[in-house]
């Protein structure tokens, strides 16, 4: 018997971009759900009729075989160096931003693996930019806004204060007040600087739920500030009624 091998061959180049970009895992995941979605109605409709073609079954398992093919790719893939050290100030900078946002929008983190590999690369990323910090080379407003997400993802009150006078600085520039991402920086690290020292958070920006769909916005870069803008109001609007 001949085997459609159209699903397989349609499938595998997918699977493989999960090696490179993290957000093709996630729609990996979506499919899988999909699929096994598909397989519980084909499986109550067998019930019925024993005489269902067998593609309805071999078919889904096929897509989600491959589904998770892609996703351990994703898995497996080998994260960049966290930090470099060469160049400007304002290229570390902004290096260590994109991996601290990379290491976060990966699979393994969204399922809370390799925790201890993320808080050591963590780890790196703040001494770099504590150094930098210290060395009075975080002058330019985006770069206090880089530095800013690298501090914000610390453990130390002292350190989300930091973090909150430099995003702070960088909402206030004129050039920077329709960045949705600037000024959501500016309100989260005040947030979580004062339930670092037990008091109440202003914008409700802390809880679990807020984070995981607000990095999957931040990262949207090309969102219209209008839906951005809409998105902080409604935020703004459910904290309030807390």
């Amino acid at each position: 018997m001949k085997r459609n091998l159209t699903p397989i061959l349609f499938l595998i180049p997918v699977a493989m971009l999960s090696y490179l970009y993290s957000l093709t895992s996630f729609l990996l995941l979506a499919v899988m759900a999909f699929c096994v979605a598909a397989l519980l109605v084909v499986g109550m409709v067998k019930a019925f009729r024993s005489n269902l073609p067998q593609k309805w079954v071999r078919i889904p398992l096929t897509i989600a075989a491959v589904c998770t093919l892609g996703v351990l790719i994703g898995l497996l893939r080998p994260l960049d160096p966290a930090v470099i050290n060469s160049g400007e100030a304002s290229d570390m900078l902004a290096y260590a931003y994109e991996t601290d946002q990379a290491d976060r929008m990966t699979i393994g983190a969204y399922l809370g693996l390799f925790e201890n590999n993320m808080a050591k690369r963590d780890s790196i990323r703040l001494a770099q930019v504590r150094q930098l910090y210290q060395d009075n080379q975080i002058s330019l407003p985006k770069d206090k806004f880089y530095a800013a997400f690298v501090f914000h993802h610390s453990k130390k009150s002292a350190f989300f204060e930091i973090a909150q006078k430099l995003a702070g600085e960088a909402a206030a520039v004129s050039e920077l007040k329709d960045d949705y991402v600037v000024q959501w920086l500016a309100r989260a690290t005040y947030d979580r600087w004062m339930v670092s020292l037990g008091k109440p958070e202003k914008y409700g920006t802390q809880d679990k739920f807020s984070i995981s769909v607000e990095l999957l916005i931040l990262n949207q870069k090309r969102l219209p500030w209008e839906i951005q803008t809409n998105f902080l109001r409604l935020k703004q609007m459910s904290s309030s009624k807390r």
